[in-house]
Formats: structure tokens, C-alpha cells, sequence
């Protein structure tokens, strides 16, 4: 295999894995809240540690990618990874939990923001659906996983000692690519390029876009467990199988992308997927049955799925090759004070409303990410005729 589409692979095999671990936390957060005695509504502090971390980490990526070189970056980070699950695995300690799932975000912002920069850069929509939909598959196999456990009387650790192998083997892998690749390594004398002109405001209301659509991916995967079976009744099985459905709903519509992506207008796509999102989680928010809630649940899913990476795609568009990791690294970072911020808010409306505030929460930040999306397009389109921006 040639050692472009091998490190394409190994690429996909860590979204995978970093799919994992918070997706199958919202599904043992119950098993985790009853043996350390916490209230439900905790889930919202380790969803902002993992946030805070995350975009502590992206924010800084581009330089850090710059400095060390892409590969050697992403070893580190699927080895902290490692010691972090190991950690959750292991311990019982309320405050060690948190501290961990913060290094975890860390780890985790270095990889995404890392890989995604390098697939827009070099590879294009069809493997940039392909490796988020790995991320998607991570995102069902996690949950699916820890649902499985538990209705075999099995402990959650179990499986967040497997999420601690799998990105030791990663970082296995990816520490062996570096010693090999003659380009791991950037010239530090380089100077970082500078952002394109004219492109402030675009860079703005994407960062305000990805912020809308990480917090919303998160809070509906994290919290709809939480809805289902404590909320609404509905028992762990059907509720485990029924957040399962969700991320399988998101990883269809990324492997939709990286199936047909070359031939699909993007912008037009961008604006069917934030009104279908809008439909799909009213109708899980009315609920009319417990079945038409979930299929709206599932089917929110496969309407965002694809979002992600056509803006991330877009963004090498806009910003050109060499801003490309330092935009999409404020990007992510955005996007993860999304998740942050969501996390202090959904912990303090349940504390405090209960678990039916979840579904109207979810809906209204759709509305704001759809009109977020609208815009961002409207303002791209003006800055392409003024002044085109050449990706490499």
C-alpha cells in the first residue's frame, strides 16, 4: 500500500477511536453517576472539562503542527490519549475523572484538529466523509458497546479499557510513520503563514458556526440516553440501541458523502442539512409516540452528519493551503467551546428544569445553527467574487 493512502487509513482508524469514549459516556453516565454518587446533571461538567480541553488544544494545533511536525503531533496525542481512558478505567475518584476527561479533550483537539487540516489539505470531500464517518462509526461502536456490557452485568470500565488500547495501538502506528517519513518534520525557521485578506469576518462566523454544531452534536448524543430512559421511561436497552441509532444516522451520511461527495454542490447541501435538522429534532421534542421521538432522534443524526466536513472542506477553500491548519484549528477550538459551554448550561437547566428542558434546548440552537450556516454561505460567496482565495 502506498504510504499516502496507508497514512489515509491510520488517519480513519483514529476517528474512529477518538469517536469512542464521550459517546459511550453519555450511555454509562447513569452506571457512573450511581457508583460515585453523583447527581445526573454532572454529565454537564465533564462534557465542559473534555470542551475545555479540546479547544485549549486547537486553538493552538497550527503551531503546534507547525513547530513539531503533523505526525509526531498526532502520536503524542493518541498516546495521552491512552493513559487518559486508562485512568477513567481504573479509578473512582470524582475529581480524577474530571481531571482526566479534560487531558482527554486535550489529546482529542490535537488529533482532530491535526487530521482534519491534513485530509482538507491533500484529499478533498470523498476522504474527508470517508474519515468522519469513521468518526461516526467510533461514535456508534462506543455507546453500542457499553449498552452491551451493561445489559450483560458487565462494568463500563471494561469498556473504556478497550477505548485505552485501541489508541495505544494508534499511537503505536502513528509514532512508527514519523520515524520513516522524511517530512514529519517542518523547518522551524519557516515563517507561519498569515491569514488570506478579507477573510476576518468569514473566519469569525464559521468559528461561530462550528461553535452551534458541536454543541449541538454533543448535548443531543450525550443527553438522549438520559431523556429516553429517565425522561421519558423508555427502558436502557431501547434507549442504548436508540442513541446507537443516532450516531449510525451521522455515520450513513458522511459514508453518503465520501460515496457521491464529488458530485454534490456543496452550499446547497449545507442548507438541506440545517433545515432537516431543524424538522428531525422538533419532531423528537413533540414526540407524539415514544417511536416517531426516537425515529426523530435517529434521523437528526443522518441530517448533520455531513456538516462537519463540508465546512471543513470549505475552509480550505476559502483560507488556501498554508492558513488551512491554523483556520481549522480556531475552528475546532470554537467548536469545543460550543461543547463546553453547553455542558455548564444543559447541567444547570436540568439541575434545575429537569430533563424535559433537553428537547426544546436542542431545537433552538438548530434554528441558530441553520441561520449561522446561511449566512456564512451568503458571505463566502461575496468574498470569492472580490477576492478568490487559491487553495494549494
Amino acid at each position: 500500500m502506498p504510504p499516502g493512502r496507508r497514512f489515509l487509513v491510520l488517519t480513519v482508524l483514529s476517528f474512529i477511536a477518538l469517536g469512542m469514549p464521550m459517546q459511550a459516556m453519555g450511555v454509562a453516565w447513569p452506571s457512573v453517576a450511581d457508583e460515585l454518587g453523583r447527581p445526573i446533571g454532572n454529565l454537564g461538567l465533564l462534557v465542559f472539562a473534555f470542551g475545555a480541553g479540546y479547544a485549549i488544544s486547537t486553538f493552538s494545533s497550527g503551531h503546534l503542527s507547525w513547530r513539531v511536525g503533523p505526525i509526531w503531533l498526532l502520536g503524542g496525542a493518541s498516546g495521552t490519549s491512552a493513559l487518559s481512558l486508562i485512568v477513567i478505567a481504573l479509578f473512582d475518584v470524582w475529581g480524577a475523572l474530571v481531571a482526566v476527561t479534560f487531558l482527554l479533550g486535550l489529546a482529542g483537539g490535537l488529533l482532530d484538529s491535526g487530521v482534519n487540516a491534513h485530509v482538507a489539505v491533500n484529499y478533498g470531500t470523498r476522504p474527508m466523509g470517508v474519515l468522519h464517518a469513521g468518526w461516526g462509526i467510533g461514535s456508534v461502536l462506543g455507546p453500542g458497546l457499553v449498552t452491551v456490557l451493561l445489559a450483560a452485568d458487565v462494568s463500563w470500565r471494561v469498556a473504556f479499557a478497550i477505548f485505552a488500547a485501541a489508541q495505544a495501538a494508534l499511537a503505536i502506528g502513528f509514532l512508527r510513520s514519523a520515524g520513516k517519513a522524511g517530512s514529519a518534520k517542518l523547518r522551524r525557521e519557516e515563517a507561519s503563514p498569515s491569514r488570506p485578506p478579507a477573510t476576518g469576518a468569514i473566519l469569525a462566523l464559521s468559528a461561530m458556526t462550528f461553535f452551534l454544531y458541536a454543541a449541538l452534536a454533543t448535548a443531543t448524543g450525550g443527553w438522549a440516553f438520559s431523556v429516553l430512559s429517565e425522561g421519558r421511561g423508555i427502558n436502557e436497552a431501547m434507549a442504548g440501541i436508540a442513541v446507537s441509532g443516532y450516531w449510525a444516522g451521522l455515520t450513513g451520511s458522511r459514508l453518503a458523502l465520501g460515496l457521491v461527495g464529488g458530485r454534490l454542490e456543496l452550499d446547497r447541501l449545507l442548507t438541506v442539512c440545517t433545515v432537516t435538522t431543524v424538522a428531525s429534532l422538533g419532531l423528537f421534542w413533540w414526540a407524539p409516540t415514544p417511536a416517531l421521538g426516537i425515529c426523530g432522534l435517529v434521523f437528526s443524526g443522518f441530517a448533520h452528519g455531513a456538516l462537519f466536513p463540508v465546512q471543513i472542506v470549505l475552509t480550505a477553500r476559502r483560507f488556501g493551503e498554508g492558513y488551512t491548519p491554523w483556520a481549522v484549528g480556531y475552528e475546532i477550538a470554537a467548536g469545543n467551546v460550543g461543547v463546553a459551554t453547553i455542558g455548564v448550561v444543559f447541567d444547570v437547566l436540568v439541575n434545575h428544569i429537569g430533563l424535559e428542558v433537553v428537547a426544546p434546548a436542542l431545537l433552538v440552537i438548530a434554528i441558530g445553527l441553520h441561520l449561522s450556516t446561511n449566512a456564512l454561505e451568503r458571505l463566502s460567496a461575496a468574498a470569492a467574487q472580490e477576492v478568490p482565495v487559491q487553495a494549494g
